[in-house]
């Protein structure tokens, strides 16, 4: 492949295992195809950046990675002269419809051929032709004021419509009963089967990658921790990465160790509560019991050992701040009654018959439409597809560890409880392995330099599928552009085909099942 391009006189960057490839304009969907069709590769992230100051370009950057090789291969088309548009790859990637929506509604950059123009990420009252990522952009008392008065609503957002006989609307939301954040699903159905099912998002959009840049690159870490609670570790791994490929840093092996253990009990935590929260969803009060103490006693664990039950404050720009190790008796007999607890408990769960008949034959997603999507994480494996980063590249120590990703065909509920199932005897196995052996090193090693717009790739497997960070360094040491894509951002658009011929009482466990974070997609 490398060759072919080389051969065309196009510019390839090599940077550890990123191979940024520079095409022109006519061969941007070509070679993103390429990549998909003829090399099965999935596209793991796409988005735009703002390097006018640098020699006065805008830039499309897609990340594919294939199969079975530890690369990324980025695909970069840069804009200039005053044309903001750029092929679509969406008919050809489905997986790029959001991304590309994005890209448009961010930067104002214009991806021609796309099925679908509307807003995603703005709302009604977000005024027309305003792009908060480029870099010239702000906001004034003026705008504040405007938007407020609606003078500037220019932009309404029109749902889809669905004409048959007998087929009516359910709008849900965007306010929930409860403590979780806004989200509204407007439902198409005859009777109570569902036809189709549109969400919006982005109600609460935090301007994430906006605030990334207004701070130094050790502040950053704290930013990352809060992007979704339950994979605040997680997220912070994968911004760290990215910041120390930049940097030339190699952490130290006690350092990869601490790390690794942690993204397990993260792992571990959430799966159990998860598998306890679609109780909730079927009746069963005593499995969603269950499995809310056994989280609580892992949480527990969580704050004993970093101070925080949501694993935050550990992670540093070069390793981390606490030796955890050395509270492995601890950790051992909280996994041990943790563990005989979780097995009490689904045995419980696969007892009870009313239990798993609301799970099987529901909320199914197909290989297929997963595939296309680029659904990551325990909903890909559930409908058979073997993707996990601790695989597909290896990283901190999970080249040592011996484990599986499983799989199912079926992707129903069931499949989801039980890949969560597996994964979590999975998690334990390897909380085991890595507290039987002695790791050597600080903590964490200096940060000497971050030269002048360099980027690189951070990437972990959340309990919910993979997160990425793509961080770019100015010519100040702080942060440039940081683009994140949390599992959430993915798997979101999946849950629709899920929904869809079920009965809309049952779309609340199938939402469930794949317990996707409102707060993590609204970045």
């Amino acid at each position: 492949m490398e060759e072919i391009y080389r051969k065309k006189g196009v510019k390839i960057r090599e940077h550890l295992n990123e191979q940024y490839i520079e095409v022109s304009r006519k061969d941007f969907k070509d070679s993103c195809a390429y990549l998909y069709e003829k090399k099965h590769s999935v596209l793991r992230l796409m988005f735009a950046t703002d390097e006018r100051r640098i020699d006065n370009s805008f830039r499309i950057y897609t990340v594919f990675s294939i199969p079975g090789i530890d690369r990324f291969f980025i695909i970069v088309l840069s804009l200039k002269d005053d044309d903001f548009t750029f092929p679509s790859i969406t008919t050809e990637i489905p997986a790029a419809h959001w991304y590309e929506r994005e890209i448009r509604d961010m930067f104002g950059l214009i991806p021609k051929g796309h099925p679908d123009l509307r807003r995603l990420i703005l709302h009604d009252s977000f005024p027309a032709n305003s792009y908060p990522l480029r870099k010239d952009w702000s906001i004034t008392e003026t705008d504040l004021r405007e938007w407020g008065e609606g003078v500037k609503q220019k932009e309404p957002y029109n749902f889809m419509e669905v004409e048959g006989e007998g087929i009516y609307e359910i709008p849900v939301g965007p306010v929930h009963a409860g403590i979780i954040e806004p989200g509204h699903f407007r439902f198409s159905a005859v009777g109570e089967t569902i036809v189709f099912l549109e969400p919006r998002l982005f109600y609460t959009h935090k301007g994430t990658e906006k605030h990334f840049e207004g701070m130094s690159f050790f502040d950053g870490i704290k930013l990352a921790e809060r992007v979704s609670g339950t994979s605040s570790f997680s997220h912070s791994v994968a911004y760290c990465m990215a910041v120390e490929r930049i940097a030339g840093i190699e952490i130290t092996e006690k350092a990869k160790g601490v790390r690794t253990l942690l993204l397990e009990i993260e792992r571990l935590y959430n799966h159990i509560g998860d598998i306890g929260n679609m109780c909730a969803g079927t009746g069963l009060a005593v499995g969603y019991a269950k499995g809310a103490v056994l989280k609580e006693n892992l949480m527990q664990l969580n704050d004993r050992l970093t101070g925080s039950r949501y694993l935050r404050g550990i992670n540093v720009i070069g390793g981390v701040t606490k030796d955890v190790f050395l509270q492995a008796d601890a950790i051992l007999s909280t996994v041990n009654d943790v563990t005989h607890g979780y097995k009490d408990s689904m045995r419980l769960l696969l007892g009870s018959a009313s239990h798993i008949e609301r799970l099987e034959n529901t909320g199914g997603l197909s290989k297929d439409i997963a595939q296309k999507l680029g659904v990551t994480g325990v909903a890909a494996r559930a409908s058979g597809i073997n993707d996990d980063i601790r695989k597909a590249h290896p990283h901190l120590l999970y080249d040592r560890l011996e484990f599986e990703s499983h799989t199912m065909t079926k992707g129903d509920v069931f499949a989801r409880m039980m890949v969560r199932a597996e994964e979590a005897e999975c998690s334990i196995s390897m909380i085991n392995a890595l507290l039987e052996n002695r790791y050597e090193g600080e903590l964490s090693v200096e940060v000497m330099e971050i030269p002048e717009y360099s980027s690189a790739i951070g990437y972990a497997e959340t309990p919910r599928g993979s997160v990425f960070y793509w961080v770019m360094s100015d010519n100040e040491g702080r942060p440039f552009r940081v683009k994140l894509r949390s599992p959430s951002y993915c798997n979101w658009p999946a849950v629709p085909f899920a929904g869809q011929g079920n009965i809309v009482p049952d779309f609340p466990l199938c939402n469930k099942s794949f317990n996707l974070s409102y707060s993590g997609c609204d970045m």
